[in-house]
């Protein structure tokens, strides 16, 4: 996760934050999880969690959504501890569905969230911009943060059980850092770049857990993810000259 962070950084930085948000989209931290859970309990089991992910990642939408929102008129700390909030509160209430309905359903349920957040986004007015604030050492710190939030859930996985595994597997782990750091020496506005370059890459990710749910049980990890990551990145391919021909960026 160190280097991820801190390359992410590197390309938002240069090219700007809608290509670092794109590129964060990519499963860096909820496929480590997923691998690391495969291998510590099973395929069948890590394959079991991606109904309860798929309820991750609509909380994840209300994550962002909320930040956005707060964000316009309170800081990066208050921000993201709403945000976190609204998620938690978000997978308490779908965790009691959650085995109601087989990863196929939940499949589409979350497709149909992304699509309707995404067009519905919240604007941040030209008003709130602000002029860009230097923060030292903020490559380190991005990266020390960031690998406490995997170790820590990743250490948690296994006593939580499947369904709450899955839930804390996209846990804005990637999203937070990269808001608060953006937030705090850039401005709201460029959070939401960030944020519209993490939901064009959503609709990979989101496929990439569904084929998680069906390759995992029945061929090798390796090859699981390898189709699971290469289908990803054609759908973010395909969906950033989407969303950029619609202009919802």
């Amino acid at each position: 996760m160190p280097p991820v962070i801190a390359g992410v950084t590197f390309i938002s930085k240069k090219w700007g934050n809608n290509l670092g948000g794109i590129v964060a989209s990519l499963p860096w931290v909820a496929g480590p999880i997923i691998l690391f859970i495969a291998l510590e309990q099973g395929s069948n089991f890590a394959a079991s969690t991606i109904p309860g992910v798929m309820v991750g990642i609509i909380g994840w939408l209300v994550f962002c959504i909320t930040y956005i929102i707060i964000g316009q008129k309170f800081n990066a700390l208050i921000s993201v501890l709403i945000g976190y909030l609204t998620y938690i509160i978000t997978g308490i209430l779908l965790q009691r569905v959650s085995s109601g309905f087989n990863v196929n359903t939940w499949f589409i349920i979350t497709l149909i969230l992304i699509i309707i957040s995404l067009y519905y986004f919240p604007k941040v007015p030209e008003g709130t911009y602000k002029p860009g604030k230097k923060l030292r050492f903020e490559i380190p710190l991005r990266m020390t943060m960031i690998t406490a939030f995997v170790l820590a859930i990743t250490y948690f996985a296994d006593i939580l059980g499947p369904t709450w595994s899955g839930i804390l597997t996209p846990f804005p782990i990637m999203t937070a850092v990269l808001a608060i750091f953006v937030h705090y020496t850039q401005g709201i506005h460029q959070v939401r770049k960030v944020f519209i370059g993490l939901y064009t890459g959503i609709f990979g990710f989101t496929t990439f857990l569904y084929l998680q749910a069906h390759f995992l049980p029945v061929m090798s990890i390796t090859n699981s993810f390898l189709i699971g990551i290469a289908v990803d990145l054609i759908l973010t391919f395909v969906t950033v000259k989407i969303i950029s021909k619609l202009k919802l960026n």
